[in-house]
């Protein structure tokens, strides 16, 4: 299964290496966790902060000539019932060049107990 993820990884990266680059880092807080953001051109990545653990990846589909975009991607959280989330969602970024704020909005499924919780999460990132 490692491998299985690393792979799709690796490809994801490959094909959004071919586009322009477009590289940002910062911070963002909400549901489930708080934490620092990474956005390289359409993958973003992001850990927890806060008092437990959790990371996750996103691959984002920008809606043309609108700051607003869909996601999915996927979590985890190493909480006391809810660990490992399937993320679709919708999401818009605001730019002030170097600076992005933006907002998710996701229905979070998951995995363990098969439950949908709604989550959102608003951040800022610094692009170089």
């Amino acid at each position: 299964m490692r491998n299985v993820i690393m792979m799709t990884l690796a490809l994801c990266l490959g094909f959004s290496s071919a586009a322009k680059a477009d590289t940002g880092v910062g911070l963002f807080v909400g549901d489930p966790y708080w934490g620092l953001d990474f956005k390289h051109n359409d993958l973003r990545f992001n850990v927890s902060l806060d008092d437990r653990m959790g990371f996750g990846v996103n691959k984002t589909f920008g809606i043309q000539d609108t700051p607003i975009y869909l996601f999915v991607g996927g979590h985890y959280v190493d909480r006391n019932s809810r660990y490992i989330a399937v993320t679709p969602g919708i999401g818009a970024e605001f730019r002030v060049k170097p600076v992005g704020f933006y907002v998710d909005v996701t229905p979070a499924i998951y995995l363990d107990e098969f439950e949908i919780e709604l989550e959102a999460r608003a951040g800022f990132r610094v692009y170089f």
